[in-house]
């Protein structure tokens, strides 16, 4: 090739950061002590030298927080630099897992890390996330709520789509939203370590050498050139944990006196972006989520590692999103009480400290989820307590009707629909009526119980326990007496509360009022229809669940089916990792026998079934097998007022290096599931398991990694054939596998959800699924799981569209928040607001309410839509409460007074594209 045709030189821009997990092979404290050292040297370097020109803090704004805890004096040095644009910082709050967290988590995220942003001055306009264990399909959708229009990400792209598309492409959304996406093969690190051996190990005292340099710049050139049409390359000089190169300017400029090729410039993402953009190439266009793996491993068994960690945080954002934050908005449109929003921000802060991949996947050592629970706990206090305030708050201010129907002994339980719809729930709650006298000797006789809900209508009531000589002592209160605990059957207003009022009928029924115990069965109890032949039997509208055989079938009366056996557990050998399941095909797998079958001892709607599962007490991969152990597993199958059959799985977990399933049958044979997905219905096909024999070219060397079988869901899947849908809800188990049925090939009939799955080291090689080492080999025995674990599923089968199925995940998954009312004894609670009450009603299945919260401006809060199905919906919002405007918003929810409607009445109606995230601000009356 002539001079006059040669290729210009590529464009390399270098970038200088370094990736920080806050937690991981260390815990957090002592990863902190590294980080502030660096951030104090980053910070000397871009005073001392104007040719070191920017240093990246990986995107999250966290690190912030976490250096100024420890320098709080060097905030103002701190906000210059990030001001001047030479320390860059942002979008995210957090680095997070992708799928283990909600949508509403993700968005929380961004919006803190926006915050913090405009705290210091300045945001790095880049949507960057360089290392989740995949990527949602809506996060193109997400990033233009906040403004961002290109995507840097490392894993995640498969063979197929590298090749047709290369590493720049158009990142399409369900909703039509795009994203420059921008791949990056080499990962975060091409030029980490400039000029020696390798990114991996400690260089200290060690002098760059520019041969080195030159032929690592030169690799990574030739094979980012491979996979772009534009000649501007991102070089990005970093690592995990990495310290920075002070020597890097000199480094580069050696590097562009030798090298024709490409031309070396010290930059920042930002000008990395618009070189790029400005070179207006075209690109095609990708749909869906990110989840190959063709040159990094995704380690998608991370959703089944700890699974504490995911029924902890399912609870936590359960907790925020669907009870604090909508109960702190009714108030705040009220204007009366404190406002939530400092504590619902530290609420959530502390939740998304616990979002980065290597926390929520479980795949840190030990010490570091140690601190997850505790943040959890943090969480679950914070939130609870925010809730509590909340109803004193309405007795003391306004108050509420009195009830229809009461006794000598009462008291009020607040039962909170969360969903926008009206729904109906059996619900439990614990409550106390105080001694006579004050004294735990004098605690009031067991008696009937009565209970009327907000209309005045009666509401059949069953004692579970009741318990004499009890203190009750929450906040500054210590009050003796009699609890009870009750079970009823309520309908809840949409996304609203009922008043449960609940009375003693002033009848004694035991003359031993210090029993410890006494089970009191109250003369109104809704009990169900049981059958009184043979067969052991529990049935409602819906279905008839009965014995057959030693084991548990179910008659879908719908549906027009008998399916069954309805539960079984499955165990197999796991010889991976904290990243990787391991499977050990030569032995296995076992499935749990059932012993026993009966009436559940308290509870007329469900049947009690007692399994055993005796299998090996760990896995050597030298030795193989090692011991033997039995699992006890107790499970309560409750016919569910709605159309669910509810399952509780209690065991101890005595066996180690194993994984545990619930296997649960389809009504047909499919190939493709339908799982709940981040703000849409998310399809995953079933994959066979591969073997490294049969794909040597994917086993072996780096990434070394095979295709999972299993998938991701969020609160559910469903199963679609012949006008029927099967579906499973959860409550925090997010993994599930299509599992074949036998006889077909490829064709399945069953689900199987991961109950728990148990391994003893971060990382090991040579695994069936991955072979390639995905962090630092570790032992982390809490991973064992060897604890008290519970598990809770909800199946259905029937006719029902996919808008009715979603409703009855979201109702399993998120129940009625349910508490006695507080004791405020010198308050007079009787006032004008009603016993129950809609807050926001919708009119269109097809559409889901997926927030309800206060917006940063004062008496406005936020409501976001998000329509699920693959045409434009209309909308009407019934509100209940005052509102005098609204306007359409993005993500960040800022009141905008020229784009502000009024509202008259108390509907709004709007209109929503097929797939889309809206987010509509509600403006309240003066108080």
């Amino acid at each position: 090739m002539d001079a006059a045709n040669a290729s210009p030189p590529y464009r390399g821009i270098v970038v200088s950061h370094t990736h920080w997990d806050r937690a991981w092979y260390l815990p957090f404290e002592r990863f902190r002590v590294r980080l502030v050292r660096l951030v104090d040297r980053v910070m000397d370097l871009l005073e001392d030298d104007s040719s070191y020109r920017a240093f990246t803090l990986d995107g999250q704004t966290v690190l912030l927080e976490d250096y100024l805890e420890v320098r709080p004096d060097q905030e103002d040095r701190l906000r210059r630099l990030i001001e001047q644009e030479r320390m860059l910082i942002g979008p995210w709050y957090t680095l997070p897992d992708l799928f283990l967290v909600s949508g509403e988590a993700l968005i929380r995220n961004l919006q803190e890390g926006q915050r913090l942003c405009a705290r210091f001055g300045s945001t790095m306009p880049v949507g960057y996330i360089p290392d989740p264990f995949g990527h949602i399909a809506q996060m193109p959708q997400l990033l233009r709520g906040f403004g961002l229009d290109t995507y840097l990400f490392m894993r995640g792209l498969d063979a197929e789509t590298k090749e047709r598309l290369g590493s720049v492409f158009n990142w399409e959304a369900p909703n039509g939203d795009r994203v420059l996406a921008i791949y990056q093969p080499d990962g975060y690190f091409p030029a980490a370590a400039l000029g020696h051996p390798g990114p991996y190990g400690r260089f200290d005292g060690r002098a760059p050498l520019v041969d080195e340099a030159r032929t690592q710049i030169e690799e990574a050139v030739a094979k980012m050139g491979a996979l772009q049409e534009e000649r501007t390359v991102l070089l990005s000089n970093g690592f995990d944990h990495m310290p920075e190169q002070p020597e890097l300017p000199a480094l580069l400029d050696a590097l562009n006196e030798q090298m024709d090729t490409v031309t070396l410039e010290h930059g920042t993402l930002p000008m990395f972006v618009d070189a790029l953009k400005s070179e207006a190439c075209a690109h095609g266009t990708y749909r869906g989520d990110l989840l190959g793996n063709v040159d990094h491993p995704i380690l998608s068994s991370v959703y089944s590692t700890r699974i504490y960690l995911k029924q902890q945080n399912h609870r936590a954002q359960r907790l925020l999103s669907r009870y604090a934050e909508p109960m702190s908005a009714w108030l705040d449109a009220e204007s009366t009480g404190p406002d939530a929003r400092p504590v619902l921000r530290h609420a959530w802060k502390t939740l998304l400290r616990n979002h980065p991949h290597d926390d929520i996947c479980g795949c840190s050592v030990d010490a570091v989820h140690e601190d997850n629970e505790a943040r959890f706990r943090h969480v679950m206090e914070t939130g609870t307590e925010l809730l509590v305030e909340h109803l004193e708050h309405l007795k003391k201010h306004g108050g509420f009707e009195a009830p229809a129907g009461t006794g000598a002994r009462s008291a009020d339980v607040w039962v909170f629909n969360p969903h926008p719809w009206q729904a109906t729930y059996r619900v439990k709650a614990t409550l106390l009526f105080p001694s006579d006298d004050g004294t735990r000797a004098s605690a009031p006789p067991p008696e009937p119980l009565n209970a009327c809900d907000g209309t005045g209508n009666d509401v059949p009531i069953r004692v579970l326990n009741t318990t004499g000589g009890v203190m009750r002592n929450p906040y500054l209160e210590q009050t003796w007496g009699r609890r009870y605990t009750v079970c009823a059957t309520v309908t809840v207003p949409p996304l609203g509360y009922q008043m449960l009022h609940v009375y003693a009928s002033g009848n004694d029924a035991s003359q031993n009022d210090a029993s410890s115990n006494d089970r009191l069965q109250s003369p109104n109890s809704d009990a169900p229809a049981v059958s009184t032949g043979p067969t052991l039997e529990r049935a409602n509208d819906q279905y008839r669940l009965f014995e057959r055989e030693g084991a548990l079938y179910l008659e879908a009366k719908a549906a027009g089916q008998t399916m069954g056996p309805v539960l079984q557990f499955e165990y197999q050998l796991d010889a991976g990792d904290t990243y990787s399941f391991g499977p050990v095909p030569e032995h296995g797998p076992w499935w749990a026998r059932c012993t026993d079958i009966a009436p559940h001892p308290h509870d007329p709607h469900a049947l009690q079934m007692q399994h055993v599962l005796q299998v090996p007490a760990s896995y050597d991969r030298a030795q193989g097998p090692q011991g033997r152990t039995t699992l006890h597993l107790t499970t309560n199958v409750q016919l569910g007022v709605r159309r669910a059959l509810e399952i509780t799985t209690r065991y101890t977990n005595t066996a180690r290096d194993g994984r545990l399933r619930a296997v649960l049958p389809a009504h047909a044979a499919t190939r493709t599931a339908w799982a709940d997905g981040h703000f849409r219905w998310a399809p995953r096909s079933q994959q066979p398991m591969q073997t490294p024999e049969s794909h040597p070219d994917r086993y072996g060397g780096y990434p070394g990694e095979l295709r999972y079988p299993t998938h991701h869901q969020g609160d559910g899947v469903m199963v679609e054939a012949e006008g029927l849908r099967t579906w499973v809800a959860n409550r925090g188990l997010p993994e599930f596998e299509l599992v074949d049925a036998g006889g077909t090939p490829g064709q399945t009939a069953h689900i199987a959800v991961t109950l728990h799955r148990a391994v003893g080291m971060l990382s090991v090689e040579g695994g069936r699924l991955r072979d390639c080492q995905a962090g630092p080999s570790m032992p982390t025995p809490g991973a064992q799981c060897q604890r008290d674990l519970k598990a809770d599923l909800a199946y259905g089968v029937g006719p029902w569209e996919r808008a009715t199925v979603l409703r009855e995940m979201r109702m399993f998954a998120h129940p009625a928040w349910t508490r006695e009312m507080p004791a405020l004894p010198h308050v007079t609670s009787e006032g004008a607001r009603p016993r129950t009450q809609s807050l926001l009603t919708i009119d269109t299945p097809e559409v889901e309410v997926t927030a309800v919260t206060p917006a940063p401006a004062p008496r406005t809060q936020a409501v976001r839509l998000c329509n699920r199905s693959g045409t434009a919906q209309r909308v009407a919002l019934t509100i209940g409460w005052p509102v005098e405007a609204y306007c359409y918003s993005d993500l960040n929810e800022q009141w905008d007074d020229e784009a502000a409607t009024p509202l008259t009445g108390d509907t709004l109606t709007t209109m929503i594209k097929p797939h889309a995230i809206q987010t509509l601000l509600l403006r309240g009356t003066e108080a």
